[in-house]
């Protein structure tokens, strides 16, 4: 009766274990990792925003910056460069890139009549069709103003 008893036990803990290792097999799905990694759409990026940190007043300052296209197919987007301490609009132009590219767009800003100070300047891609990924899409720097 002790030998019985063992296999019986052995035989409910194994569809036990069968059982569970079915339950927590069948959770996972690849269709569910399909649904995760789709829901993920890169588009376009500021690959970089380079200007001086320190600036002299009245002088035009050079900002230069770098978009790419994270896709393998074309994109157009809008870039737009701005200060926002100033309300100032330093830049504004339509950008197509070829797939897998980056391309480097420099504007001058004219520093003339501002004061001494701390001045943001922003860059931003307006988002492409599908794209998730969007805080790649904004970049700011300070640039300090003096005499």
């Amino acid at each position: 009766m002790g030998i019985k008893c063992d296999v019986r036990r052995r035989r409910v803990i194994l569809v036990l274990f069968i059982w569970t290792f079915l339950s927590i097999g069948t959770s996972y799905a690849p269709a569910d990792e399909k649904k995760k990694t789709e829901s993920v759409v890169h588009g376009v990026t500021i690959v970089s925003l380079d200007a001086p940190l320190r600036a002299t007043i009245g002088r035009k300052i050079h900002i230069e910056i770098v978009i790419g296209n994270e896709r393998a197919s074309k994109a157009t987007t809008i870039l737009t460069v701005t200060c926002p301490t100033t309300k100032q609009q330093i830049g504004r132009e339509a950008e197509m890139l070829e797939g897998l590219t980056s391309q480097k767009i420099v504007y001058a800003w004219n520093t003339e009549g501002l004061k001494e100070g701390t001045y943001i300047i922003r860059a931003e891609l307006e988002k492409v069709p599908d794209e998730t990924v969007i805080d790649d899409n904004v970049r700011q720097i300070e640039i300090l103003l003096q005499q």
